[in-house]
């Protein structure tokens, strides 16, 4: 059997009890509300740090696409270049004895 000094006391002991348990979980509760506090720091710095690189990413993106035109158009130019040059051939052929002593004496009267 329980002794009477216990049993008298048992009312206060089980108050005493519930209020620690109800004081342990009111701090546990203010411990998580703090730890979830920093977590919450500290996402939104991850979050800002990996916004700020996708900008950068973006922005490099951005350049890198521009220079891509612009290496395109030259090799469109190029192309261009290369293929009238190409067609050209054989349009540097002598020119015929009359229209070369024609140049000729246009050429000497002009001196």
């Amino acid at each position: 059997m329980i002794p009477a000094v216990l049993s008298r006391n048992l009312p206060g002991i089980a108050l005493v009890a519930v209020l620690a348990g109800v004081v342990w979980t009111v701090a546990d509760a203010f411990q998580d509300r703090a730890r979830l506090r920093a977590d919450l720091a500290a996402t939104r710095s991850d979050l800002a740090t990996a916004q700020a690189s996708l900008q950068q990413a973006a922005e490099t993106a951005r350049i890198h696409r521009a220079h891509l035109d612009r290496a395109a158009d030259e090799a469109r130019q190029w192309s261009a270049l290369s293929n009238d040059l190409q067609q050209m051939g054989g349009r540097d052929a002598p020119l015929s004895p009359l229209l070369g002593a024609t140049a000729q004496r246009l050429f000497r009267s002009g001196q």
